[in-house]
């Protein structure tokens, strides 16, 4: 056995750095990973609209602006500003510890939905000038 069979029958990487899957494979992994971040995406808008009592008519809009904004962000990373890696970006669960405290506050002074998103709003904003 030559030297570089030896390190091709050693190594376990399926696809190195630079190497391309087949189109049926790309296809399949895409779309494994669409069925994997759908649910995500989904039920962060859940359980928001459900902690703030939204109606069913916001709830949609909600479940429809974040996969906007999703798409839109995916794009930017792709694009020459981000670091182009091959993935979705969506929503984090890491603000709904912080997003249940604001709507608890909210619902018990009994302000309604609109100024619990407000709230929520203006608090991820905040946040987010720290975080970036």
């Amino acid at each position: 056995m030559s030297d570089q069979e030896q390190k091709k029958s050693q190594s376990w990487v399926i696809y190195p750095i630079g190497s391309r899957p087949k189109m049926g494979l790309s296809f399949l992994l895409g779309f494994q990973q669409y069925l994997t971040m759908f649910g995500a995406t989904v039920l962060i808008p859940f359980i928001v609209g459900g902690a703030l009592k939204f109606p069913q008519e916001q709830l949609a809009l909600l479940i429809a602006t974040m996969f906007f904004v999703s798409g839109i962000t995916t794009l930017i990373q792709q694009s020459p500003i981000g670091n182009r890696l091959p993935i979705i970006q969506g929503g984090t669960f890491s603000f709904l510890g912080p997003m249940f405290a604001i709507a608890g506050m909210v619902g018990s002074q009994k302000l309604g939905w609109q100024v619990g998103i407000q709230q929520v709003s203006a608090a991820v904003m905040f946040a987010s000038s720290f975080e970036a």
